[in-house]
């Protein structure tokens, strides 16, 4: 279920355009024929990374107005799963079950949670203990598809679509949407402060899903918000193509849903009493800290580490660097974007640009190689992060020079 290539933007591929013809006119007033020689194999490596963009916009998603991801009754049903992926963890444990049914018809959004501990059936020799039969482990273990069809079970309703978040990529999420990641976490996996435990749990993550359809939502799409979309777009595992989820994106825009959080309802399968407890970015630490604190002390290891940031971000650092030539352990941290667990920016970045270029060392595709590269500089140039571009840059120019 891996997410479609990039849609890109005309007015980037002006900008490479600009930029490749302004150094030319300079350079070519003065030079001698060595520095002339020179300057035309930079040019022909500078059209060539031109030429690629250029395809690569030329081959976007193209829309076709008959196919509807809402089919004939107005209605699609999209089932989010928080799967655990964190570093050294490679079990897909459905830790965060959601069910969001859109209805374009009458404008509602229903949002059903799962607790992660519902019962459900495993086959014969797969458990081991009373507490292996949670929903959560059927995907465990026994395959995300036999887990999936045990919720669909549950909620009585078939999902149209799959979106998968692992740790990392909920924390990029976190991060692009501008909201403080270690406490919004935090507040997102805490349930030790509740009397109830888990389904109090699964329903704050109803109540946060709800927030940010009624408060990041804008009052009209703009061809601006298209990047960003696919960059939020492009951190999941999904089914479903970038021009289906700019389909269903258009028609919350419609709902008006931040004038009318009413629209929005949320449900639980089984049912337990719990509260609506809102979600503030501001005092979500705080929060944390008020219901963890009577606890803590009774806590095991795994529920509270206490471990700082800047020691977190150590461990996942030294994991990348020890296993940096295991060549099944780089394309799964590939794969889990395993750099987005580390909160400082300027190491997040240096560990990402490590393991794509291990990774890209594992391919035999050139043509994937250079949508990879292709990706990441657009990327980067489109969070104004220049330096790491231009590195990009410079690995799509050997790449190039390669073939």
């Amino acid at each position: 279920m891996k997410s479609k290539k990039l849609k890109f933007i005309i007015i980037f591929v002006i900008s490479v355009a600009v930029l490749t013809l302004v150094p030319y006119f300079i350079l070519h007033s003065k030079q001698t024929p060595e520095e002339k020689a020179g300057q035309e194999i930079v040019d022909k490596q500078a059209l060539k990374i031109e030429q690629i963009i250029k395809d690569r916009q030329a081959n976007e998603i193209k829309i076709d107005e008959n196919v509807d991801p809402f089919g004939e009754d107005g209605i699609v049903r999209v089932l989010v799963l928080g799967l655990d992926s964190r570093a050294g963890q490679t079990a897909g444990h459905c830790d965060v079950i959601q069910m969001i049914e859109i209805n374009k018809n009458n404008n509602t959004v229903d949002i059903t949670a799962v607790p992660r501990g519902t019962y459900s059936p495993l086959p014969l020799g797969k458990a081991t203990t009373s507490s292996d039969y949670y929903v959560s482990n059927a995907c465990g273990l026994a395959g995300l598809d036999y887990g999936i069809n045990q919720i669909e079970k549950i909620l009585g309703k078939k999902a149209d679509y799959l979106v998968m978040v692992g740790f990392s990529e909920t924390l990029g999420i976190l991060r692009n949407l501008k909201l403080p990641t270690t406490e919004t976490l935090q507040w997102l996996r805490q349930r030790q402060g509740y009397a109830i435990g888990e389904p109090q749990r699964a329903r704050n993550h109803s109540t946060f899903i709800k927030g940010l359809l009624t408060k990041f939502l804008p009052e009209k799409k703009s061809k601006l918000d298209i990047p960003f979309h696919y960059i939020m777009y492009k951190i999941v595992k999904t089914d479903l193509t970038f021009d289906d989820s700019e389909k269903i994106f258009d028609a919350l825009v419609a709902m008006d849903l931040p004038k009318h959080p009413e629209r929005v309802t949320l449900f639980m399968r089984p049912s337990y009493n719990v509260q609506d407890i809102p979600y503030d970015p501001s005092t979500a630490g705080d929060y944390v800290n008020k219901m963890i604190g009577p606890v803590k002390n009774y806590l095991s290891g795994t529920s509270y580490t206490g471990v700082t940031v800047e020691q977190a971000d150590k461990r996942i650092a030294d994991i990348l660097d020890q296993k940096k030539d295991d060549k099944d352990f780089v394309v799964w941290a590939y794969d889990n974007q395993l750099w987005l667990q580390i909160e400082n920016d300027i190491l997040r970045e240096e560990k990402r640009f490590e393991v794509m270029n291990k990774y890209l060392d594992s391919l035999n595709d050139e043509t994937e190689k250079k949508q990879i590269i292709t990706d990441y500089i657009l990327e980067m140039k489109y969070l104004s992060l220049d330096d790491w571009a231009s590195k990009g840059e410079e690995l799509l120019k050997q790449e190039i020079s390669q073939n």
